[in-house]
This record gives C-alpha cells, structure tokens and sequence, in this order.
C-alpha cells in the first residue's frame, strides 16, 4: 500500500464546540493553516494515514461531518508516547497528555510536533527487543488508538501466550501470575504496566491521563508485581521484607517483643495489602513497619504512601530521619513550607520522585492534595496517632473522621474495584478506643482492621517516683537528676508559664535548657526542637505538645514536674525516653500533695455545663440560619457564642478543644 501520511491538529471552541482552527504537514514539508474547512478537505484528500495528538478521540470526532473518516487509517501519537517512552524525563515534546508548545491555540505548529514525535515513536519501536515488539503488537493492534501505528510500520500480530510474558520479563514480575487472563480482559493496560516494567526506573510512573481513562492499569500492576507468592524469583528477592530491610535500612532483623516478631508480622501483613491496627509503645519501631513497605511499593509499582499525622514537627522528624539515613522517597506537605518550598513538595510527589507523602487531616480538604493523589497510584493509607479517632481517646481530633470519607471518595473517583487499605498506629489505647477506630473503619470502607498489639511495658525503662514536699524542694530534685545523669532530657510541666519558668532557671544553673509549649511562635518552637534534637542543648522543658513523633533515641532521662493529665498521656510523654532498646532510661515523677488537688481543679475548669451547651446550640443555629449547612472552625463557633478566647484558660470543654488544636501544628 502507498503510504501517504499527514499530520493534522484542530483547534476547538469552547463555547460552541465547532472547528475554530485547523493545521495540517504533508511528508513534503507542505503546510496548511486556515479556518477553511472546504480548503482543508482538499489538503489532506490525498493522503489514507491521518497522525495527531489525540486524533482518535478528538479531532476525528469533530471532522466526521466534514470528511469521510473511515477512508483514512488513524494514527495517534498520544496513546503511543507512554507505551515507547515510559522512561524519565518522558519525551520533550509531550507533557502528560498535551503536546509541549511554545505558541497558544496553533493547530499548525502542534501538527508539525505531532509529526516529529511520530517518527520518534517509530524510531523508538524499532529499537526495542523483538520480544517486546511482538507483545505490543499482539496486545494493541486490534485497538484504533494502536492499529494505524502497526498498519504504517507493516508490523502484524503473532499469536500471544502468557509464556512469551513471562519468559521476557523473568525476575521482573511474579512467575505466577494469572496473565492469560490480564491478555485476555486488560490487554491494553497490561501493555502500559510491561512497558513501565521494562524501563526499570523506580521515578517513573504511569501518566495521570492513563490512570483516568484505564483505571484498571493499578489492578494490573497490583497482580503483577504487588501480590506475593513467596515461591519465584522475583517475590523471593523484591516481596521478601527481611531482605529489602537490610538492603534498604541496613537492619539484619526486625525487632521482637518478647520473643514474637511483631514488627516483621505487621510490615508483612501491609506488604500483602492487608488494613491493620499497630498498637506499639513509644519508640517501639512503627515507622518500619510503615516506611518499609511503603519504600518497597514504591519500587515495585510506582506507588504513593500517604502518611496522615497530627503534627508538623513529627512529619518533619520523620522526613529528616528518613533522609539522615540516605532515603530520599519521603516527602510533607504542611503549613510551614513557603509557597515554593510547597510547590516543590507537590512537585517531587506529582512526577514519582516521592513514594511517601506525610500530611495532616486538615490537608485531605485541599483540592490540591486531592488532584495530587488522583495523579498517582495510591497504594495505603497510614494513619498514625489513631487514638485521634475516638472520642475516648485523650486526644479525639474532629478532622480524623473525615479520612474515611476522602478515601471513599477517592477510591470512587479511581474507578478502583479493591478498596486502598490502611495501616492505624498508636503507642496506647483502650479497648473502647480500639473497638472505635475498628469499628469506623468497618463502617465507613467496610475494611477489617487485623490488630497486632505489643505490651505497653517496656524493658529498658525504670520508673521512679520522687516525694517533694515544696516547689523548691522539687526544682532541687529536677536539677539534681539533670545533672547526675548528664544526657539529653526531657521535662515535662503542666502550663506555659512553667515551662518558661524551669527553662531559665536551669539556664542560670548552668544547665543548657529551652522551653517548648504552644503559644511559642512556630520558628522558635522549631528552633528549639531542632536545638534539641541537635544535642545542641541538654533539656527541653515542654508542655505535653512537645514529643509526639519525635524520634530522638539517646534521650535516657524524662521527668515530669507536673503529673499528666491521664494515665495515657503519661505512658506517651515518658515513652520519650529510651527509644533505643539497647540503653537503659529512667523516667521519674516529681510528686507532692497538692499536685491532684491542681489537678482536679483544671479538671473541673473544663466540665461543660448547660448554659454552655445552650450557648453552643444558639451559635450553630445563628450561623445556619440563613443557609443549610456551614463549614466552620471551634474557633468560630465559640467566638459566635460569645465565649473570650483570648484567656490564658477557657473553661468549656468545648473551647479548650480548640485551644488544644491550636496549640498543636495545624
């Protein structure tokens, strides 16, 4: 057959849907731009291939009223482009599913564009494996977006078996995957996810178009290199957690818990994709049996962990641990990064250089966030802190309830036929906090939560309490700990003032000290952690929003001036201390009389009583009066109900809710 190709564009109106501009190339170097439809019919009636960027689905669609469109051979670059460079950096003259242009609405240019990377996408094809050539063409070539491709290069298809798949991508993929039936129902992502494969670069991923029109390419990558067998090549290797824990974090094991390995047993249970409730003490290793995975995942199916946390400074905590041990896959998102800083951060997740994204719940609001995640394959949902979610937990944070809710919908919007599963941590829980957070994943995602829980008891700690019968006398005894075992510590204080307070006068002691409490402005409070964590001074002196998440392994002495506020907190803030398993720590509560008597009374201070639930109900029905629904801060509704908020203490509970969100990093 004589082969007569033109490149074609049309530029299409978007308030009436008809032809606004046209652009046509013939091989001759010939050129057509004009709005004449007449002249363009005449132009191209010559050739039998039309080529253009998305011509399958756009432009022909258009110009079926004007030509003749089955008396010309289709052939659409667009399709072709992640199929022959699914490499990083993906083809100059694409980005995404758009053509790259210099020059606005012109048909022309991005016809002549369309040309060159044609030839390109041949030139590509030709130098691929036979092996790889015959499976691309037996896969694509009865679809339009790939036929016309196959009919210009003269290449036709050879019958496909499962074999020649598994033969051409031994130790890439499992042995015993079912691909006779991917060959069979998915022939067109199962070709994407090979191509991907072939390419073996880990910062590569599957274009957002390709997962919006073949959402099943995430199903394809999951059976192919997601689900293990244990009993090939590349599961043993690539599926096995205690070898990529040595190859990737250098550990020869993981940590037991009296003799049970349940860090392997929760790490591997999210490497099989199941949804898990990880209750491990302070320190006990839970960021491995997240990270791990997630790393690996990333690896091998381009995936995207979302890592949801109430706080800033543990996201930046573990981001720079993660890169202290030279792994680059983790990346936040948060209110403390400028507007390039985050435009960077969104960056490195939309391209595939990041397989870990660390979010708060407040950030599942944002459009942005939300177009970030359609983009990629998203493999689990971390949540840590789950306590968050119960309102018996000691801190029940509205905003976590809406994390189901965004991974439904989600998921929804992904088209996905399996539910994305989650992985919950916390270091303590009651058993009602435990039945909550199970309990409302089941409700919300229909998932099963498999709980894998340690004691909260640990070892290497020794706890101590010390009678102080004045306040001076426990101050003697604080500065006495301090400097007796010379390390890094933490004290901990019930009220802000206090933490200024001790902070000095450890400093006029000559022991190095800052404090760290919530009304602190955000760059000395992360100045001071930084100092901290740095060995730059010896003592922080904090309220309790200070050490949620922050991993520093060397602290071997937590004191608590002030006794906290329940007993889990407590087992929180003094599981700070010997994060390292192997050193010995001491946690030690400074006591005297009156210490529950103030606490009962700040207790008391935050009991709601009628007139304030009135006050509450009166404000939400002012603010819905003129509208159906709202969406509002605690902050605005208190406001709205009169209460100050600019008291050092707000006795409703209702407010001191918001104070303590606003103390944390929101």
């Amino acid at each position: 057959m004589d082969k007569k190709i033109i490149f074609i564009d049309s530029e299409i109106s978007l308030r009436n849907h008809k032809i606004d501009d046209l652009g046509a190339i013939k091989e001759t170097g010939d050129i057509f731009h004009s709005t004449d439809i007449r002249s363009f019919v005449t132009f191209i009636q010559e050739g039998n291939f039309l080529c253009g960027h998305n011509i399958v689905h756009h432009d022909l669609k258009y110009l079926t009223e004007h030509i003749e469109v089955d008396s010309f051979i289709s052939i659409d670059t667009l399709y072709l482009s992640p199929l022959l460079f699914p490499k990083k950096p993906y083809h100059r003259l694409v980005k995404d599913d758009k053509l790259q242009s210099d020059e606005l609405n012109n048909p022309l240019n991005d016809a002549i564009k369309a040309r060159d990377l044609f030839y390109e996408e041949i030139e590509a094809f030709q130098g691929l494996p036979n092996i790889l050539k015959r499976i691309y063409c037996a896969l694509l070539y009865p679809f339009p977006e790939f036929q016309g491709f196959f009919k210009y290069i003269g290449y036709k298809p050879y019958p496909l078996t499962d074999y020649h798949i598994r033969n051409a991508f031994t130790g890439k993929i499992c042995d015993h995957a079912d691909i006779g039936s991917l060959i069979k129902h998915y022939p067109v992502e199962l070709a994407y996810v090979l191509a991907l494969v072939y390419c073996d670069d880990t910062d590569s991923i599957t274009p957002p178009w390709i997962l919006r029109n073949y959402p099943n390419v995430i199903n394809v990558n999951k059976i192919l290199r997601q689900t293990s067998c244990g009993g090939c090549k590349y599961c043993e290797e690539k599926r096995d957690a205690k070898k990529q824990l040595n190859r990737i974090f250098g550990f020869s094991d993981f940590r037991t818990y009296d003799g049970e390995p349940l860090q392997q047993k929760a790490a591997e249970a999210a490497l099989h994709g199941e949804s898990i409730l990880t209750i491990f003490p302070t320190g006990g290793g839970k960021s491995i049996t997240f990270q791990l995975p997630a790393i690996m995942e990333g690896e091998a199916v381009h995936g995207l962990t979302v890592v949801i946390v109430p706080l800033q400074s543990l996201m930046k905590d573990q981001v720079d641990n993660l890169e202290e041990k030279g792994i680059a896959d983790a990346v936040t998102i948060n209110g403390l990064l400028s507007p390039i800083e985050r435009q960077e951060a969104v960056e490195r997740v939309r391209s595939g250089k990041a397989s870990i994204l660390y979010i708060s719940p407040e950030q599942l609001r944002s459009a942005t966030i939300e177009n970030l995640m359609l983009s990629r394959n998203v493999v689990r949902f971390v949540i840590d802190e789950a306590h968050c979610f119960s309102a018996w937990g000691q801190d029940f944070r509205v905003d976590y309830l809406y994390i189901g809710d965004f991974i439904k919908k989600l998921q929804e919007n992904k088209q996905l036929s399996a539910p994305i599963p989650v992985s919950c941590f916390t270091a303590t829980a009651k058993q009602k906090v435990i039945s909550d957070i199970k309990d409302y994943f089941k409700r919300k995602l229909g998932l099963d939560l498999k709980v894998y829980a340690t004691a909260t008891e640990r070892s290497n700690l020794h706890y101590n309490v010390i009678f102080a019968e004045t306040e001076d006398e426990k101050y003697n005894y604080l500065r006495s700990l301090i400097t007796s075992h010379n390390c890094p510590t933490i004290v901990y204080v019930s009220r802000t003032h206090r933490a200024q307070e001790i902070a000095l006068r450890l400093q006029r002691d000559g022991i190095s000290a800052l404090p760290f409490h919530g009304k602190m402005e955000m760059v000395e409070k992360v100045a001071n952690q930084e100092s901290f964590l740095k060995n730059e001074v010896q003592c922080i002196v904090a309220t309790s929003a200070f050490g949620m998440g922050v991993d520093k392994k060397d602290v071997r002495l937590v004191v608590h001036f002030d006794i906290s506020d329940s007993l889990e907190n407590y087992v929180q803030e003094s599981g700070r201390a010997g994060r390292d398993p192997s050193l010995q720590a001491d946690c030690c509560v400074l006591f005297n009389n009156d210490d529950l008597d103030k606490h009962f009374i700040l207790l008391n201070q935050t009991k709601l009583s009628i007139s304030d639930i009135q006050q509450i109900w009166k404000a939400i029905k002012d603010l819905t009066k003129t509208r159906p629904t709202i969406q509002c801060s605690a902050l605005e509704i208190a406001r709205q109900a009169g209460w100050d908020d600019t008291v050092a203490i707000l006795k409703p509970a209702f407010a001191r809710q918001y104070l303590r969100l606003k103390r944390q990093d929101m």
